[in-house]
């Protein structure tokens, strides 16, 4: 079944290739599996998708870079348990952005989310 939220009307698209979809979507969805959730409101087509898309797009983003980085983690510790300081420092803040957009995906749809509730990282990708 299909998320109406996630999903784009036809016309936030500027040209389709066979698959259906633009090169500028498949752009935005090779930065979501790549982790690279700073760089997606760079993206046009980002920038006019729904508020409740852009918070799914950014959990998945973040949700991909931290497996990312546990994989890179257990490696890193394997070898020198005190070199993993400062990525498990960075592990703990991409799980609580992760928290903070499940209760934005709570919020949203219901009309209570503001600004104030959610860090200003957070709020620069998904108003």
């Amino acid at each position: 079944m299909k998320n109406p939220e996630y999903e784009a009307s036809g016309s936030e698209y500027m040209s389709e290739d066979e698959t259906g979809y633009s090169e500028e979507q498949l752009d935005i969805d090779a930065e979501i599996q790549a982790g690279e959730w700073h760089s997606l409101r760079k993206s046009k087509t980002y920038q006019r998708r729904s508020r409740q898309w852009k918070i799914i797009a950014t959990y998945k983003a973040i949700s991909n870079r931290l497996n990312q980085l546990v994989s890179i983690y257990y490696k890193l510790v394997g070898a020198n348990p005190k070199q993993g300081e400062k990525m498990l420092k960075e592990l703990r803040h991409l799980r609580t952005l992760q928290e903070i957009l499940l209760q934005c995906m709570v919020w949203e749809p219901k009309g209570d989310l503001r600004k104030e509730m959610v860090p200003e990282e957070l709020w620069d990708l998904i108003k």
